[in-house]
C-alpha cells in the first residue's frame, strides 16, 4: 500500500510542469476555498473548556465576511458510554447537531470531525472499534443532512496510529460511514499530525468522494513560540518569519500537496494553519498571509486555526474582528498601503550563518513572491553557496566586505556595491572579511 502510493506520487513530482497549479478530479459537493476552524471548544476535555463556547450567531458573521466553511472539531470519545456499544451521550450529540445545523443554515459548507482522541494515539488495536461505533452514530445521526456537510475521520493521527494501524482504522471507518452516507464526503489525514510530509500515509481512495487534508504550521519554532503546551522542548527564545529558508520551505510544501494531489486524483486542502496569539501580530498577519497566498496560488483551499480563543481571528469579549488578520484571509482591497517599518518593529531570526529581518514579503499591485529584509552574515559562512531562482534580485552591501559570485567568476564585494541578479542566472555573495557582513535584500517575481 506504502510502496504504491509512493511511487504514483514520485512519478507525479517528475512529470510536474514548472508552474504550481492543482488539477485534481472535481468533486462537485466540495467546493470549499476559504475556512475557519472553531476551535477550542467541542473538543477541549469534558468539564475543562478552554476558552468561550460556539456562538451560533457567529456563523453569519463568518459567511458576510467570505468564508465558505467551517470545521467543528469535536471530542466525541468524553461523551461515551462503555464497550461495546460505546454509546455517545444525547445531550452532547444534540448540541453538536444543533449547531451543524445553525452552520448549514448560513449556507456554509461544514467539516465535522474527531477530535483528541488521545487514547487512540497510544493504543489504535484497542480503540480502533469504539472510533468506527462512533462513527456509526455520528453517520446515523446526520444522514439525512445536505452534502454541504463533510466527515473528517480523525484529526492528526500520532504516536502509534501510523502504518497498518492508520490505515486499518481509515478503512475501517469509510466502510462504517458509507452503510448510511453512500456519497458523503469523507476526509482523510495522514500520519505524524497530518504533515505535509505524510499526505502519502493516507490509504488510496476507496470511492470518489474522498478528500485528502494536511496541516501546515511550520515552522513551528515560529508559529508556536511561547506556547505552553508544547512544554520544555520548545524554544522560548524570539524567532522570526520570512527568510529565504523559510520562504523555499512554504514552496516546497505547496509544490508537494500539488504532487500528492496529481498522483491521488483527489483534492487536498489545509485543514490548520495559523500562529500563535503571543507572536507579534504584524508577523502573524504576515505568516498568515503568505500562507494562504501560496496555498491559493495552487488552488488549494485552506482552513484557518482559529475563529476564536486561540490563535484567534475574532475577539468574543469585545466581539471585533482582528482587522488586519481578516484581511489578510479575504480583503478584496489591496492590502499594500505606503508605510515604514523600523528595525525596532522586526523580530530578528537567527541562522547558523547569521541573522536575517524581513521587513515586507507577499504581493504587491504589480509583484509577486516579493521579498525584503536586511541580512547580517558572518565572518568566512554565507547564506548558500551560489544559487540560481526564478525571481529578479537585488542585493546592496551596507557594512563589510566579502566576494561576489556571478556565474564562473568571483571579484571582491564592498560597502555601497549593488548586485542585480536576472533571473536564472548563477549568484551568490560570501563574507570573506573579519567582521560581520550586512545587506538589503530585494527579490520579486512579477504577476
Amino acid at each position: 500500500m506504502f510502496k504504491t502510493l509512493y511511487k504514483l506520487i514520485a512519478t507525479a513530482s517528475i512529470v510536474a510542469s514548472t508552474g504550481i497549479a492543482s488539477h485534481a478530479a472535481e468533486i462537485e459537493a466540495f467546493d470549499m476555498q476559504r475556512c475557519v476552524n472553531m476551535g477550542n471548544s467541542l473538543e477541549a476535555p469534558r468539564d475543562a473548556p478552554w476558552g468561550a463556547p460556539i456562538n451560533t450567531d457567529h456563523f453569519a458573521l463568518i459567511k458576510a465576511k467570505g468564508f465558505d466553511t467551517v470545521r467543528i472539531p469535536a471530542r466525541w470519545s468524553d461523551y461515551t458510554a462503555g464497550a461495546p456499544d460505546f454509546k455517545i451521550e444525547s445531550n452532547f450529540k444534540r448540541k453538536v447537531e444543533n449547531i451543524v445545523v445553525a452552520a448549514l443554515a448560513q449556507d456554509l459548507n461544514v467539516i465535522l470531525n474527531v477530535h483528541h482522541f488521545e487514547e487512540i494515539m497510544d493504543d489504535p488495536i484497542s480503540h480502533t472499534p469504539k472510533l468506527v461505533e462512533m462513527w456509526r452514530q455520528i453517520s446515523e445521526t446526520f444522514k439525512d443532512q445536505p452534502d454541504s456537510l463533510w466527515f473528517e475521520v480523525i484529526n492528526e493521527p500520532n504516536g502509534m496510529l501510523k502504518a497498518q494501524p492508520l490505515l486499518q482504522l481509515q478503512h475501517e471507518a469509510v466502510e462504517t460511514i458509507r452503510k448510511t452516507n453512500p456519497d458523503r464526503i469523507v476526509i482523510l489525514g495522514g500520519e505524524d499530525w497530518s504533515g505535509i510530509r505524510t499526505l502519502d500515509t493516507n490509504m488510496m481512495p476507496p470511492d470518489d468522494n474522498i478528500v485528502y487534508t494536511f496541516h501546515y504550521y511550520d515552522p513551528f519554532a515560529f508559529t508556536h513560540q511561547f506556547a505552553p503546551w508544547t512544554g520544555d522542548a520548545m524554544p522560548t527564545e524570539k524567532r522570526g518569519w520570512g527568510s529565504e529558508k523559510d520562504r523555499d520551505e512554504l514552496k516546497d510544501a505547496v509544490q508537494t500537496a500539488v504532487d500528492f494531489e496529481k498522483a491521488i486524483d483527489r483534492p487536498v486542502f489545509v485543514g490548520e494553519f495559523g500562529a500563535y496569539e503571543k507572536i507579534n501580530n504584524s508577523e502573524r498577519v504576515q505568516y498568515v498571509n503568505d500562507v494562504r497566498s501560496a496555498m491559493e496560488g495552487a488552488q488549494i483551499p485552506w482552513c484557518l486555526w482559529s475563529f476564536s480563543n486561540t490563535f484567534p481571528l475574532y475577539d468574543t469579549e469585545k466581539q471585533a474582528w482582528d482587522k488586519d488578520m481578516l484581511d489578510a484571509l479575504v480583503s478584496q482591497e489591496p492590502r499594500n498601503i505606503t508605510q515604514v517599518k523600523s528595525q525596532s518593529e522586526i523580530t530578528p531570526q537567527n541562522e547558523n550563518w547569521g541573522q536575517f529581518r524581513s521587513y515586507y514579503s507577499g504581493s504587491t499591485d504589480f509583484t509577486s513572491d516579493t521579498l525584503t529584509g536586511v541580512a547580517t552574515i558572518n565572518p568566512g559562512q554565507e547564506i548558500h553557496p551560489p544559487h540560481k531562482h526564478i525571481e529578479e534580485e537585488y542585493l546592496m552591501v551596507l557594512e563589510g566586505n566579502g566576494t561576489w559570485t556571478i556565474g564562473e567568476n568571483d571579484f571582491p564585494a564592498k560597502t555601497g556595491d549593488i548586485l542585480y541578479a536576472a533571473p536564472w542566472d548563477l549568484h551568490g555573495i560570501k563574507n570573506t572579511g573579519t567582521t560581520p557582513m550586512k545587506f538589503v535584500v530585494f527579490k520579486y517575481n512579477k504577476k
